[in-house]
C-alpha cells in the first residue's frame, strides 16, 4: 500500500507546487490506483470455493445481480415516500477502474428488485460510498469520489434523485485526496453539512509542498447546488494526540506512524454524524475513533477517543453508535486482514515496558498462536550491512539497523545502505536464532521487503529463523544497547492471540480516552485460529436496528447480534450469500465478500451488497429479528 502512496505522490510532484495545488481530476493527479484498497482487493482476489447459501435467522426475499464489468461497494436505503417508494443505492468499487458510478435499484418489491441503471459515472474514478437525504424540496444522493485513473477526479458529487429514475447532477466539490466515506445530515433548522474522510491529504501536505489540508472535512451544503466547505481538521497540524501504544507518549507527527499489523498508519477512514448533525464520529484507523462537537461546522471540537488495548493492531474501519439510557456505546469496526498474531516485546535492559513488534509473514518461522514465544541473548549486528557484520551471532537474536526504504525520494538525501533481505540472508548463513530488525524511519513498524530476499537461497541455508520489526522512534533498540555496554541482554518476543479484524465495544465516559468493555469475536475464523481457509474474515461495516446489529463480514456475509448486554453481544443468525457462478460478476467466483449493509426501519428488511454478486434482500427471523 505505500508503494501506492509512493507512486501517486511522485506524480503528484511533477504537477503540483505548494503554491498552486492540483485541482482534483489533472491529468498528473494520480492517486495511486487506489491507495486506500488494499483490504478490499485481497477481498476481491480471494481464492477459494464459491460460498453455498447459508440463511440461518434469515429468509432470501430477492436478489440482482447488478451486472459485471464493477465490483460492488457500499449499499444505502432510502424510502422516497409517495408515489416513488424505496430504493436502494449501490457504489462501485476501482477495481477495474470503469467509472461506472454509483447503481440504483428499485426495491419497492423486495421480492422483485429492479436494477435501473446507473448515477455519477465518471472516468477513470471509484464512486464506493453513497448516502441519501432529504434537503428542502430535493432527494440528494451524495457520492463519495476518488481518483483511480489518469482522467479521474477526487471530491464529492451531489445527485437529484427525487426521480431515481432521472437522476441530475447538481455540483461537484473538488477535494485534495479523494473521498473515501462520507456521512451527510439535515439539522432540525434545516442545516445540511456533509461530513467527508479524505484520507492522507495530511501525508501529501507534509513531504510534497501542497496545501490540501486536514483529512476531516465539513461541507455546508444546505444548497446542494452551491455547496461551501467550511472546516477541515486533521490529527497531525490540529492535534497533540499520542499514537497509541506509544511507550515514551510520541505524539502522530506522520501518517504512517501506526500500530504494527495489516497497515500501520492514521488516516481519516470514515465519518458519520450523529445527535441530529451535532456531533460527528471520524474513524482514523489506528488513532481510534474521534468524536468531535460540530455544533459550529466551522470550528470543530475534539472531544475524546476509542483506545486499543496493549497489543492490539488498530485498523479503526468505521462505527455506530449504540444508545441504553444514558450511555453512548461506539460498536467499531476494526478491517484486519493480518491473521498472524500482534506481538510484544520486552527486554532485560529495558525492564517491563512493552514495545510493538511486527513479524514478517514471509519468514521461514513464525509465531502463530496465542502465547506462544521467543526469547534470546542480543547480538548487535549494527546496520548488518556485511556478512562480517553477524561474526558472533550463531544461536542468538541479531539486532540490525534497517533504513525505511519507502521514503528514497520523497525525504532529501534519504538513502538506505542495504536491504532487509540481506540482513536476512547474512544473519541466516550466520547461524542467528533470529533477526530483530529496528527501522529506521519517521514511522513505525510494517510489511515491506519481501521482494529483496532471495528466498531459494535462504531456504538453502536451511534456518528456521523469525524475523521481527521494532520501530526505532519508540527507543527500544537503544536502550539494549545501552544496556549491552554493561553485559548480556535478552529480548522476549510474545504472541498475542491471531485474528482477522472484529467489533469492539467502547462505552464514553467523562474521561476524553475511552478504553474497551466488550467485544465481538464469535463470527466463523475471525479469531483465534491461524491459518484460516480462504476466503476473508474480517468484519467491514454494522447497522444497528433496536436491539440487532447486523455486521457486513466479508466473506462470514452478514453477522447477526443480539445488544441486549452491549458489552457481549451474541451471535443470533448468519446469511451468506450463493456465490455460484451463476450469480458472479466480472471478480469470478469465490468465498462471498459482503461489503456494506442497510436496513429498512419500517420493516426490518436488510439490503447487502456483496462485491461478487451484486444485492441481496433479507428479512432476519426469530432471535435474529430486532424486539421493541
Amino acid at each position: 500500500m505505500r508503494r501506492l502512496i509512493l507512486r501517486f505522490a511522485i506524480l503528484l510532484t511533477v504537477s503540483a507546487t505548494a503554491a498552486a495545488p492540483v485541482a482534483a481530476g489533472d491529468p498528473g493527479h494520480d492517486r495511486g490506483a487506489d491507495v486506500l484498497n488494499r483490504a478490499t482487493r485481497q477481498a476481491a482476489s480471494a481464492s477459494g470455493s464459491p460460498t453455498p447459501l447459508i440463511a440461518d435467522n434469515f429468509a432470501l426475499l430477492g436478489h440482482a445481480n447488478l451486472g459485471g464489468g464493477v465490483p460492488n461497494g457500499d449499499v444505502f436505503f432510502y424510502d422516497h415516500g409517495g408515489s416513488v417508494g424505496k430504493y436502494a443505492y449501490v457504489g462501485t468499487w476501482s477495481a477495474q477502474c470503469t467509472g461506472q458510478g454509483a447503481k440504483i435499484v428499485d426495491v419497492n418489491d423486495p421480492t422483485s428488485p429492479k436494477w435501473i441503471g446507473f448515477v455519477g459515472a465518471r472516468m477513470g474514478s471509484s464512486n464506493e460510498d453513497v448516502v441519501v437525504v432529504r434537503i428542502g424540496t430535493r432527494d440528494v444522493l451524495g457520492i463519495g469520489v476518488q481518483f483511480c485513473g489518469r482522467r479521474g477526479a477526487d471530491g464529492l458529487a451531489l445527485f437529484d434523485v427525487t426521480d431515481p429514475t432521472h437522476p441530475t447532477e447538481l455540483s461537484f466539490v473538488p477535494t485534495g485526496t479523494g473521498v473515501h466515506e462520507l456521512d451527510l445530515v439535515v439539522r432540525e433548522d434545516g442545516t445540511a453539512l456533509a461530513l467527508l474522510a479524505t484520507p492522507f491529504s495530511e501525508f501529501v501536505d507534509q513531504y510534497f509542498g501542497t496545501s490540501f489540508g486536514g483529512e476531516f472535512r465539513i461541507v455546508d451544503i444546505t444548497d446542494p447546488t452551491a455547496p461551501v466547505e467550511v472546516s477541515d481538521w486533521g490529527i497531525i497540524n490540529d492535534s497533540d494526540l499520542e499514537i497509541q501504544g506509544s511507550p515514551i507518549g510520541l505524539e502522530v507527527s506522520s501518517s504512517f506512524q501506526g500500530l504494527p499489523g495489516f497497515f500501520a498508519a492514521h488516516y481519516a477512514h470514515s465519518v458519520r454524524a450523529a445527535d441530529g448533525g451535532m456531533t460527528a464520529y471520524v474513524s482514523y484507523w489506528d488513532g481510534g475513533i474521534l468524536k468531535f462537537d460540530i455544533s459550529i461546522p466551522s470550528e470543530p471540537a475534539y472531544l475524546g477517543r476509542t483506545i486499543y488495548p496493549l497489543g492490539s493492531s488498530g485498523d479503526g474501519h468505521s462505527m455506530t453508535p449504540y444508545q441504553v439510557g444514558d450511555t453512548r456505546y461506539i460498536l467499531q469496526n476494526d478491517e484486519d486482514f493480518q491473521t498472524l498474531p500482534d506481538v510484544l516485546a520486552t527486554s532485560s535492559a529495558t525492564g517491563a515496558t512493552q514495545y510493538y513488534a511486527f513479524q514478517m509473514p514471509y519468514a521461514p518461522a513464525l509465531l502463530t498462536a496465542g502465547g506462544q514465544s521467543k526469547s534470546g541473548e542480543v547480538f548487535d549486528a549494527g546496520d548488518g550491512c556485511q556478512a562480517s557484520d553477524y561474526a558472533g551471532a550463531a544461536g542468538k537474536i541479531a539486532l540490525v539497523d534497517t533504513v525505511d526504504p519507502f521514503y528514497v525520494g520523497i525525504v532529501p538525501g534519504w538513502t538506505i545502505p542495504c536491504r532487509i533481505g540481506d540482513q536476512i540472508l547474512f544473519a541466516a548463513q550466520a547461524g542467528a536464532d533470529s533477526l530483530l530488525s529496528n527501522l529506521v524511519s519517521p514511522d513505525n513498524a510494517y510489511l515491506f521487503g519481501a521482494g529483496s530476499v532471495n528466498f531459494r537461497v535462504l531456504a538453502a541455508t536451511g534456518t528456521a529463523l523469525e524475523i521481527f520489526q521494532i520501530s526505532d522512534i519508540d527507543e527500544m533498540a537503544d536502550g539494549i544497547r545501552a544496556g549491552l555496554a554493561g553485559g548480556a541482554v535478552t529480548v522476549t518476543l510474545i504472541a498475542e492471540v491471531p485474528s482477522w479484524g472484529y467489533l469492539r465495544v467502547f462505552a464514553e465516559t467523562a474521561a476524553d480516552e475511552w478504553t474497551q468493555v466488550g467485544s465481538f469475536t464469535g463470527a466463523p475464523h475471525a479469531y483465534g485460529e491461524h491459518p484460516t481457509p480462504p476466503g476473508s474474515w474480517s468484519i467491514h461495516n454494522t447497522e444497528v436496528n433496536g436491539n440487532r446489529a447486523y455486521s457486513a463480514w466479508y466473506s462470514n456475509g452478514i453477522v447477526a447480534l443480539n445488544l441486549d448486554n452491549p458489552v457481549a453481544p451474541v451471535m443470533v443468525g448468519q446469511f451468506v450469500p450463493d456465490t455460484s457462478k451463476r450469480h458472479a460478476n466480472s471478480l469470478g467466483t469465490g468465498p462471498a465478500e459482503v461489503w456494506g449493509v442497510a436496513i429498512d426501519p419500517a420493516t426490518g428488511i436488510v439490503y447487502a451488497s456483496d462485491m461478487r454478486t451484486g444485492l441481496w434482500i433479507v428479512q432476519p427471523t426469530g432471535p435474529a429479528a430486532a424486539t421493541p
